[in-house]
């Protein structure tokens, strides 16, 4: 078990990567198209599924094609970017200002496609009686404002409020101090294990904790692991305020009901027009959407593209 407070935004600035960025040509590379070759894909762990049901069906679609899967912390996906050890990514954001300078420095153009919506999850304990919360409740418990049950509810006995994350740079724990702390630190209340399934297996173990995950671990109704994890927790209802609280489920997030909801992002540099852009394309497809909906997510309405070119 780490505390957030030593492990967060350890790695989410990027400032290492351009110490560590790998300056040499990539000529040596093997040439791939939209439907052959390799190359390296970079997955934030907190969309696996997903990412494995997508990877499996392209590579299934065409033969010839390999994408070499890297499952990181979202911290860690956009090192492997910078280092130029990926040019291919799926990741639950876009880049930032400062992150898209940095390869408009380097003279790369950059694509960001959305392929899909995901929606954080706030799990309780099965004998826990409060399984509802407002967007304020959420945000005071994460800050670390309340840290007693029995400052939500003045009857509870459940003692102190333990917020559990799947780990110190994840993007479950940077979507929720983006939207409800402006990026601050979390409270002291918050601390990381190991995975999504160790903040499951944590929650299950202890009725005054609150779990944090993503849909994607917990939402397809076709898969027994989603289902093993659903049966030893309560998915809250999380409302804008205290008239109404919607579920986290594919409906919820397609209407914008449920307000913890998110993209899923793939992010390629460069331009050339290979294996990328063809996983790109398949995931946006038919076939690609059709996995997206199964696996409990919203799919993409439309391609949602942010081209950045530079002219050199």
């Amino acid at each position: 078990m780490k505390t957030i407070n030593n492990l967060f935004f350890a790695s989410t600035f990027f400032l290492l990567a351009f110490s560590s960025c790998n300056e040499n040509s990539s000529s040596t590379k093997e040439i791939d198209t939209p439907t052959s070759g390799k190359v390296r894909l970079s997955i934030d762990e907190n969309i696996r599924p997903l990412a494995d049901q997508l990877v499996d069906a392209f590579e299934y679609s065409y033969p010839d094609a390999f994408l070499v899967q890297s499952y990181n912390s979202e911290a860690n996906v956009m090192q492997e970017l910078f280092s130029d050890s990926s040019e291919l990514a799926i990741m639950t954001r876009t880049l930032t200002k400062d992150e898209m300078k940095f390869f408009q420095a380097k003279k790369f153009g950059v694509e960001q496609i959305k392929i899909a919506s995901d929606a954080v999850v706030v799990l309780v304990n099965k004998n826990n009686p409060d399984s509802s919360f407002t967007v304020e409740e959420i945000k005071k418990i994460i800050s670390g404002e309340y840290t007693l049950w029995s400052q939500l509810r003045a009857n509870s006995k459940l003692g102190k409020i333990e917020v559990v994350f799947d780990n110190g740079t994840s993007s479950n724990l940077r979507y929720l101090s983006d939207t409800l702390l402006n990026g601050k630190m979390p409270g002291k209340n918050c601390f990381a294990v190991k995975s999504n399934d160790s903040v499951v297996a944590y929650v299950n173990q202890k009725p005054n904790a609150i779990g944090i995950v993503g849909l994607n671990w917990i939402g397809d109704r076709y898969s027994a692991d989603d289902m093993a994890r659903k049966e030893k927790v309560v998915l809250s209802r999380i409302g804008k305020d205290s008239s109404f609280y919607a579920h986290p489920d594919q409906s919820a997030i397609v209407t914008g009901n449920y307000p913890f909801s998110r993209g899923i992002w793939i992010v390629k540099i460069g331009m050339r027009s290979g294996l990328g852009t063809g996983f790109a394309t398949f995931s946006l497809g038919d076939r690609g959407q059709l996995i997206v909906q199964r696996d409990g997510l919203a799919p993409a309405k439309a391609a949602e593209r942010k081209i950045e070119i530079n002219s050199h």
